[in-house]
């Protein structure tokens, strides 16, 4: 507890796949929970190996955690690249956060096998009140996992989203559907990329108290923007620079392939410009032309 409450990144002892200021601003996420909420249930969409979830299974303020990860094999990503996750199934993630926590701690995570947006509302309860988005990072699947993971918290709750600057356009989309549901919310972005929104009583605080950690908002979603767009952009100037070389090694083999049919055609003509300059094919034109005659007649 110690090292969560001092923001000690030593205690992810399973992966995460985030950077090291990401891993400070989940600790400062989850104190704030506990200051907040006192006791909170976590909720957690896109979970991988475990690696977020284990401060959460170690804390005595989470109740419970419940990891819903559709676990494909692969996904696409708004930096127009697919990648991949061979074995990844829950029951690895299981194993490699059981090799590390006590059987207690395990005992409050249920995982679900499936997109968050088929998860029947009734299936949780009680409701969570802190939730991670950290599953397939375009647009439209990130808010997509907003709306299904409202209907599974209290009204008064914190959502955070990580990537933040992959799926910008998301947390802003999100942003206008709460204003459409006249739902009360406030969002920081914290370092590197972890977004935090507050909604309801929890709006304000997370303002208040999480601001002051945060980065300027309108800089850092100028600066995304502008990163994605030069990594789309040199993914694509790949694949153009695969295809061109593509394009040109079939077009050395189509030109060797008319080189050889011009030599093989030029030894052809030669082989029959020495037959017919030959004394043989002159000596002979009489046969031939008996044999033409004979062949004409036989046809008609």
């Amino acid at each position: 507890m110690g090292m969560i409450e001092t923001l000690d990144i030593a205690v992810f002892q399973v992966n995460t796949g985030s950077t090291l200021s990401d891993r400070t601003s989940f600790l400062r996420v989850q104190n704030f929970a506990r200051s907040m909420l006192g006791r909170y249930v976590y909720l957690e969409v896109g979970s991988d190996i475990g690696g977020s979830l284990l401060p959460h299974l170690i804390d005595p303020a989470c109740e419970a955690a419940i990891s819903v990860d559709l676990r494909p094999a692969t996904q696409p990503d708004e930096r127009a690249e697919v990648f991949h996750y061979p074995d990844n199934t829950a029951a690895r993630m299981i194993t490699l956060l059981s090799d590390r926590l006590p059987p207690a701690a395990m005992a409050k995570l249920t995982t679900i096998d499936s997109d968050v947006s088929a998860v029947p509302s009734e299936s949780i309860e009680p409701k969570a009140t802190l939730a991670l988005i950290d599953a397939e990072h375009t647009n439209t699947a990130c808010f997509s996992d907003f709306v299904g993971v409202l209907s599974l918290m209290k009204p008064d709750c914190i959502v955070s989203f990580h990537d933040a600057n992959l799926i910008a356009d998301a947390i802003v989309n999100a942003e206008r559907f709460l204003d459409r549901l006249g739902i009360m919310h406030e969002t920081v972005f914290l370092p590197d990329t972890v977004a935090v929104m507050g909604l309801g009583r929890l709006a304000s605080a997370v303002r208040d108290q999480l601001q002051p950690h945060a980065l300027d908002r309108e800089t850092s979603l100028d600066r995304w923007q502008r990163q994605l767009w030069s990594h789309i952009a040199s993914v694509h100037s790949r694949q153009n620079d695969a295809e061109l070389e593509h394009l040109r090694s079939d077009n050395s083999r189509l030109v060797e392939e008319i080189e050889r049919a011009r030599k093989a055609s030029q030894e052809a003509q030669a082989r029959q410009d020495a037959i017919t300059s030959s004394t043989t094919w002159r000596a002979s034109a009489p046969v031939r032309a008996v044999v033409d005659r004979i062949k004409r007649g036989l046809a008609r």
